[in-house]
């Protein structure tokens, strides 16, 4: 702005004029309408950069927020199978108590009659043969 006011200051000199706006040079005053019209735009382009940033911010915001919404479903799903699969485990583990216990009475009933297993095959095949 000094250096500006220098030039006008010399160039009045120069010319003989009186100071006022028609004595502004017409490239000076190009000059400051440009300067004023840059710097306009360039606020203007700050606001709106501004403004596309929130609006970048906000559905960012809008996405992790749905992505959090299905990770919470597939987690609650998750659950749900767990739950599935310890009560099946329980199931299994009960009919595998259950078999075993089944086996021992078999074993027992066996060795309480006194059969041995080389008669208990032949007295089934005997008994198999004569019901047919």
């Amino acid at each position: 702005m000094l250096l500006l006011g220098a030039n006008y200051q010399y160039y009045a000199e120069s010319q003989g004029t009186s100071s006022g706006k028609n004595a502004i040079p017409l490239s000076f005053r190009m000059r400051a309408a440009t300067a004023t019209a840059l710097g306009a735009a360039a606020a203007h382009a700050k606001l709106l950069a501004d403004q596309e940033d929130r609006e970048i911010e906000y559905l960012v915001a809008a996405i992790i927020e749905t992505q959090m919404k299905k990770l919470q479903s597939k987690i609650k799903h998750l659950d749900a199978l767990e739950l599935i699969m310890e009560k099946e485990h329980v199931m299994v583990e009960d009919l595998k108590e259950s078999m075993i216990t089944e086996q021992i009475n078999v074993l027992r009933k066996t060795f309480s009659e006194g059969i041995s297993r080389g008669k208990d095959q032949t007295s089934v095949k005997s008994q198999t043969g004569s019901v047919l």
